[in-house]
């Protein structure tokens, strides 16, 4: 091949032919092609694990060694300034010095640089401020206060929310078109927040994260002055994570990349996995369209995982129908089949893959750092924690606190602790305006001075009414709280249940109401944090009949300071432990052996998305994300059954497990011991785990087919395949009434969580009788004997 000539490769002879063919010696042909295609628009479809960063920074290196493309005419942009700075100084590596002249940015680090330059053209000063989501709620805050409306009730960090929200959809149209994106369910005028919140941005010379991108795009499409000046600068463009743009990001890659048609994009249709920040796979997958004679070039090959890894993951990921067909080849070789194993319940889950990892350190000789356990969201972590806890093996938690140090959860223990111990003033000023009820620092420094000057405690000023002056409702609301659970913890635990106690704090101080009313993601997930740590009540009391909340308090105590710190582990491995995160933070990373847990219907697929054919692809890629991040071993992980203090719930597993074929998997049961025989099992016929079978594990093993274990609650009765006969009306016979449910079919119940509903189906004996009910939300399948239900007359 011929290499092109250009008065940069003349000042540069000999380093340019010298160093082309070492670009393209450590490259496949895929990849290579990926490289020297430099003229026109090309699709670069890059599967899980097979290089993308490398033909990248070679593509940069190519441009500017065997092209003669000065570096100050190619333009890149990333989502990180992790991979920005990583991109940067493989591309020195490559090339030297030179590669610092290479502009390599994120979308809104360019942007940024875009607007410091031309701003003044769409009337924006160059010396504006960027405002982060403090600035923001900040400025929120003001504008709350300007309308008469409390921000103690009203949270800013909420509106900040809807504000991003309206932008990403709706910013860049016009008109009816952007009003139409306002969101209608607030007791007050959204409108005229968001035109307040613009007119103070602009009055402060500021921008938030979307102005940057927003602006951009108005900037590019209403002065071709500007755009001009930056074709002529930039001649090359390289878009990475293309599967990961909005729709300002895609149009100003559009934009700038118009004159040339020079633009290379990077990414993978089966890892779009953030549509829920505005990413739309659509541009990816139009890529075609947009950009006439486009040419497609796809990385097959794959050097992460072994093959039966890829395999299951290809299987999966086929059923999408909304993507661009390719075939990883696995370039490691073959491997251990793909685990699947199903607990008994979440207890037995958590043991299992605890077990399992000691076992393979044990046998197999891999480290701490070599293991991460993935779940759906960050509520699944506690059962993980608590296990790894028990066997003192030190673990860190990706993207998010451990999850007794979560703001949500240290709080309803501040309740907890203040119940207890109503001198404990730092669990009563964390409280006391938590969620916000109108007691603020001059109300709370006036208890403290009575408090003082009486010799009282804070508490008992509150409690005798002690504070002189006007006294603000939500004060008299937290007393009236505290003093009745107060009372109500006297009889805990003869009438009254700890995790009863503890969901009634959530409940009447307005926690989960607040929480509910926000509606958005960050929300969502400390719902849930809340509810798993009812959950983690309800162990302790089922563990501990007779214990009193102190006794929990104390426990809870003791369990987060035995948590490791850094200081107290040998430098040499403060690196070495193993990580929890959600699936969502996995992505970019690897690890030889991932655990994929809590593999359900409802829970992975996400109860979110199960209900349209986007939520479901979506959660298909996510699914594909997790098995590729895995290098050498892959367990995936089921309950049968989950418990809660709402009940016990039969789980199905999710439909991405069927999607594997039998052939790819070795699938196996596990009855954990602990809590696990306590709410139910599934007897199989037994067998070892065979040389996996995990040291130290109390639980036993079984083999299972691909169809779901329906097992009896207790381990003397196995199921047969024969279905079990509906209890009508007219078939109840004369069994004594502890062996038949106190319900009937048709009948409308009420749960606690799911409202109403009406039973379905009954089956089953004594402890075993299962209801199926069809609530609004679905449909549910429980044990009677655990699910607080009322009948409806």
């Amino acid at each position: 091949m011929e290499t092109p000539k250009s008065w940069y490769s003349v000042i540069h002879p000999y380093h340019v032919v010298n160093s082309y063919m070492d670009l393209l010696s450590s490259l496949n042909d895929n990849q290579k092609n990926a490289v020297i295609h430099t003229e026109g628009p090309l699709l670069i479809l890059a599967g899980a694990g097979s290089g993308k960063t490398r033909v990248i920074t070679h593509r940069i290196a190519h441009l500017i060694r065997a092209n003669g493309i000065p570096p100050y005419a190619i333009f890149a942009v990333t989502f990180t300034n992790k991979a920005a700075e990583e991109m940067k100084t493989r591309i020195i590596n490559l090339i030297g010095p030179e590669g610092n002249s290479v502009f390599i940015k994120t979308f809104h680090s360019a942007s940024v640089y875009i607007l410091r330059r031309f701003g003044d053209h769409i009337a924006i000063p160059r010396n504006f401020s960027i405002f982060d989501q403090s600035d923001q709620t900040s400025v929120v805050k003001e504008i709350l206060m300007e309308m008469k409306l409390d921000p103690k009730k009203i949270k800013p960090s909420m509106i900040v929310s809807r504000i991003s929200e309206v932008k990403d959809k709706a910013s860049l149209l016009e008109g009816a078109a952007a009003d139409a994106a306002m969101p209608d369910h607030f007791a007050f005028n959204f409108q005229e927040v968001y035109n307040k919140y613009h007119e103070i941005m602009a009055s402060q010379n500021a921008l938030d994260f979307n102005d940057l991108l927003i602006k951009t795009v108005e900037l590019l499409r209403s002065s071709p002055e500007t755009l001009q000046t930056l074709q002529r600068q930039w001649r090359y463009f390289m878009i990475d994570e293309y599967q990961d743009t909005n729709y300002a990001q895609y149009l100003i890659a559009r934009y700038l990349a118009s004159a040339t048609k020079n633009i290379c994009v990077v990414g993978d249709d089966d890892q779009s996995i953030y549509s829920w920040r505005g990413a739309d796979i659509r541009n990816i997958l139009d890529f075609e369209k947009d950009y006439q004679n486009a040419r497609v070039i796809t990385l097959r090959e794959n050097y992460r995982s072994t093959e039966p890894i890829l395999n299951a993951a290809s299987s999966v990921i086929r059923n999408n129908l909304y993507r661009k067909e390719k075939d990883l080849e696995a370039q490691c070789g073959d491997g251990e089949p793909v685990v699947h194993c199903q607990t008994n319940n979440e207890y037995g889950e958590a043991e299992y893959v605890v077990n399992t990892l000691i076992s393979l350190k044990h046998r197999e000789k891999y480290r701490n750092k070599d293991f991460s356990i993935f779940y759906r969201t960050n509520a699944q972590s506690r059962l993980f924690e608590e296990q790894l806890r028990r066997q003192n093996i030190p673990y860190r938690v990706i993207g998010g606190l451990k999850f007794y140090d979560r703001k949500e959860i240290k709080d309803i223990v501040a309740y907890l602790r203040f119940v207890v111990n109503p001198k404990d003033t730092v669990s009563l000023l964390r409280i006391i305006n938590t969620p916000s009820r109108g007691v603020g620092k001059a109300t709370i420094d006036r208890i403290m001075e009575t408090a003082r000057q009486a010799d009282k405690t804070p508490w008992e000023v509150i409690r005798d009414e002690l504070l002189t002056g006007k006294v603000p409702k939500g004060l008299d609301l937290f007393r009236t709280l505290m003093k009745n659970t107060m009372e109500i913890n006297a009889d805990v635990p003869a009438r009254v249940k700890l995790s009863t106690l503890a969901n009634d704090i959530i409940e009447l101080s307005g926690y989960r109401r607040d929480l509910q009313e926000e509606k958005t993601s960050e929300s969502t997930a400390r719902l849930e944090n809340l509810d798993e740590f009812i959950n983690s009540v309800f162990d302790y009391e089922n563990a501990n009949p007779e214990a009193l909340l102190q006794d929990f308090l104390q426990d809870i105590s003791l369990l987060t300071s035995e948590d490791t710190s850094d200081e107290e582990i040998p430098v040499e491995e403060r690196d070495n432990t193993i990580t929890l995160m959600t699936v969502h933070n996995a992505k970019g990373l690897e690890f030889p052996v991932v655990f994929l847990t809590g593999m359900e219907e409802n829970t992975f697929p996400h109860k979110f998305s199960i209900d349209s054919e986007e939520g479901i692809e979506e959660e298909r890629r996510l699914c594909y994300v997790g098995i590729t991040r895995a290098k050498e071993r892959i367990f995936i992980t089921n309950a049968e059954i989950r418990r809660s203090f709402l009940g016990v719930e039969y789980r199905e597993p999710s439909r991405f497990i069927g999607e594997i074929p039998e052939s790819l998997k070795k699938s196996t049961y596990y009855n954990g011991n602990g809590h696990g025989n306590d709410y139910g099992s599934s007897s199989a016929r037994r067998s070892s785990y065979g040389s996996a079978s995990p040291a130290g594990g109390t639980g036993s093993y079984g083999t299972i087919s691909s169809r779901s274990l329906r097992g009896a609650v207790n381990n003397d009765v196995i199921q047969t395949d024969k279905p079990v006969p509906v209890r009508a009306d007219n078939e109840l016979d004369e069994e004594a009434s502890k062996d038949i449910s106190r319900f009937r079919l048709r009948e409308r119940v009420m749960h606690p969580r799911y409202g109403s509903g009406i039973i379905l189906n009954i089956e089953g004996t004594g402890d075993n009788i299962k209801l199926t009910i069809n609530f609004t939300s679905g449909r549910k399948t429980f044990l009677e004997k655990y699910t607080p239900l009322e009948k409806i007359d």
